[in-house]
């Protein structure tokens, strides 16, 4: 292990990464230790990234071998002061941003008082779903799925799903089952319009070598992760279904966010990478939005969770005013 100590207040926040040999994680610490609110763990699975790694403050560096999310797991178990921190994000290492932006991050989670969140994507990402890219009309938007490559989570949360990372180099399910325990439900995770990160590989082009090596499946593991907590029906589609406006107001209707995204991302096609894709994606999600069945039923090891529809927990959602 390398990490330079320091006599300072421990930081509220911590970033964890799985890192390679092309990690962008340098980028992000381009805050002084003392202006900003994380520390952050480099889990390396490269030996010789490992070797390469140049002590700072407030950065920690390991080698673990392993996938993402087992060797998460693997990092995670062995912080004896994790509970210290009130939300870890768990970005991949080919995530392009900054530490303001990181910072910027943490504070929008804490006023929603959200229990995982992500970035949204900046025009010019790699995107597996394309309802994460960055939606201008909004502040965050309510979802019922955060992403693997980004997720930030509340310590509670985290809690709840660390024992999940063991066992699964893809993480493939966390994405929708965490939206889903106790310690999150309905207005607790967001997509975060407010900000935007730049994911600047393809969809597991690292990761998918490392599963097959292995002898593994992505779906195989999310089969076994949805096993564990019942969800034995099809598909989840990432659906928002409710939202705050970047001008304060409240959405919180399945349909009108569908329309308020839809002409939002119209409205500026030219801005995105591929304006012919973006706009085919932008109808897709457009349609989804209309069609596609909500369940945000609650989620438990070794029950079904019910297959409850948003209307049995429907709440005002929350307009926290924003902190500078």
């Amino acid at each position: 292990m390398q990490e330079v100590s320091l006599n300072l207040p421990p930081r509220p926040n911590l970033v964890v990464v799985r890192a390679g040999e092309r990690s962008l994680h340098p980028r992000w610490l381009n805050r002084s230790y003392e202006a900003r609110t994380f520390d952050l763990v480099v889990s390396y699975f490269s030996e010789a990234a490992y070797a390469r790694h140049k002590a700072e403050p407030g950065v920690r560096a390991v080698l673990i071998r392993g996938g993402k999310w087992d060797g998460l797991f693997n990092t995670l178990t062995t912080l004896p002061e994790l509970d210290r921190y009130d939300y870890v994000w768990l970005p991949d290492d080919d995530i392009a941003t900054d530490g303001e932006t990181i910072d910027r991050m943490f504070d929008l989670a804490r006023n929603y008082e959200l229990a995982v969140c992500q970035p949204a994507l900046t025009r010019d990402s790699y995107f597996s779903h394309f309802i994460f890219s960055q939606c201008r009309a909004f502040r965050l938007r309510y979802v019922n799925h955060v992403e693997i490559m980004v997720p930030c989570l509340n310590r509670a949360l985290l809690k709840r799903a660390l024992p999940y990372f063991e066992g699964t180099m893809s993480g493939f399910g966390l994405d929708y089952i965490w939206c889903r325990w106790p310690e999150s439900g309905p207005f607790r995770a967001a997509i975060l319009d407010d900000i935007a990160v730049h994911h600047t590989r393809p969809i597991g082009s690292q990761l998918k070598g490392a599963i097959n090596s292995a002898g593994s499946r992505a779906q195989d593991e999310e089969g076994v992760l949805r096993a564990r907590v019942g969800l034995n029906k099809g598909r989840v589609v990432p659906l928002a279904y409710a939202g705050i406006t970047i001008d304060g107001k409240s959405i919180d209707r399945q349909v009108a966010m569908g329309w308020t995204m839809f002409r939002s991302w119209l409205s500026d096609l030219g801005s995105f990478r591929d304006s012919r894709l973006a706009l085919k994606k932008t109808l897709q999600v457009l349609k989804r939005q209309h069609i596609k069945h909500l369940d945000l039923g609650l989620l438990e090891d070794g029950n079904h969770g019910g297959e409850a529809m948003l209307q049995c927990y429907r709440i005002a959602p929350p307009n926290s005013p924003m902190k500078n």
